[in-house]
This record gives C-alpha cells, sequence and structure tokens, in this order.
C-alpha cells in the first residue's frame, strides 16, 4: 500500500515535490510507520525510480522471430514498445523529469541500460549487421535505430502529457492521437530501413 500510494505521488509530483507526509496521509498510514519501512524519502523513491526505470528499459526488448522478416521483427518492436508505454502513459514525462533535476539519476540509468541493455542491444545488432550484408536495408547503426524507436515513441506520450490531462485518464481525442502517432512511427522507422 505505501509503495502503490508513494508511486502515485512521485509520478504526479516527481521527488522535489512529493512530501513523506503526504503519501502516509493518503496511503492511511502514520508517519512513523512510513519511516520504519523506508527510513527515507530518498530511500522510497529510489525504491520506485529503480522499478519505473526497470519498466521502461524491459520495454525495449527485441526478441527474433524466426517465421518472420526482419522489418516485421521491427514493426513488432515498435509495437511493443508504444503498447508498454500506453499501459504507463506517464512513465516517460517522470523518468526524464527526474534525470534532468539529478545528474545521479541520469548515471544510475546508464548503468542500468548497460546492465540489462547489453544482451538485447547485442542481438539486435547481429541482426542489423546480417541485414544490411544482404543488403535488405539502408545502412543504419544500432544506436540510431533504437534512438529513433524510443524518441518517437516516447515524444508520443510526452505529447500527449502535454495536448491531453491524461493523468484522469485517455479520452477519445487523447487515444486516437496516440493510434495515428504510433502507425505514423512504425512506417517512418520502416521506410526509413527499405532500399
Amino acid at each position: 500500500m505505501i509503495l502503490e500510494t508513494a508511486e502515485k505521488i512521485f509520478m504526479e509530483k516527481g521527488y522535489s515535490g512529493a512530501r513523506c507526509m503526504d503519501i502516509a496521509d493518503e496511503a492511511g498510514i502514520n508517519h512513523a510507520m512510513l519511516h520504519y519501512y523506508f527510513r527515507t524519502k530518498e530511500t522510497l523513491f529510489n525504491r520506485i525510480f529503480e522499478e519505473k526505470v526497470s519498466h521502461f528499459l524491459h520495454s525495449f526488448e527485441f526478441t527474433l522471430d524466426d517465421n518472420q522478416t526482419f522489418l516485421e521483427n521491427i514493426k513488432n518492436c515498435i509495437e511493443k514498445h508504444f503498447e508498454f508505454l500506453e499501459k504507463q502513459p506517464g512513465l516517460p514525462f517522470f523518468v526524464f523529469r527526474e534525470i534532468i533535476q539529478d545528474r545521479t539519476k541520469k548515471d544510475f540509468i546508464y548503468q542500468k541500460i548497460m546492465t540489462k541493455g547489453t544482451p538485447i542491444f547485442q542481438k539486435l545488432n547481429q541482426a542489423i549487421q546480417i541485414e544490411m550484408e544482404k543488403g535488405a536495408i539502408r545502412p543504419i547503426s544500432l544506436m540510431d535505430l533504437v534512438i529513433n524507436i524510443g524518441s518517437l515513441n516516447v515524444f508520443a506520450f510526452i505529447a500527449a502529457q502535454m495536448l491531453f490531462d491524461i493523468t484522469k485518464g485517455m479520452t477519445d481525442e487523447c487515444t486516437s492521437f496516440l493510434n495515428s502517432r504510433k502507425q505514423n512511427n512504425i512506417d517512418m522507422i520502416i521506410n526509413n530501413l527499405k532500399i
């Protein structure tokens, strides 16, 4: 209950805007109990932040289906990443807000990427190299492809956060906007890869 309440408040207000008293009050506990389990606001926040960053990085997992072409696999990767973000539309804004405000969080994310992301990115890089050698796709680096997918998908949700109040739920207008962005992102990335 404490973690769920803290997550909600940190996602809404960020580290600097959240107060332990608010978390305790909303969780229906006293401040001493919150202190007993987590000691400090920073400890509680770091637990939530680490979990959210892990989920965020997990959304980039790339699985190759041997029954599909490379471009179909990339399309699936884009869709899975986008659909993950649809389930947690405030997550990109939360992560970026926190790394802008605190350099140590940027270092923390980089370490997580290196630990969890290396096997995933190695597999994707091998697939890219094979496709380029066959002449099936335009030359592209792993970094460029990952940044293209991540930046297009993530910015759709940052834009949705600015254009619509997604903290109160998805409206039909917001859902339509996001569906359009998802298809546009797929088309843009796939067309950029095609020869």
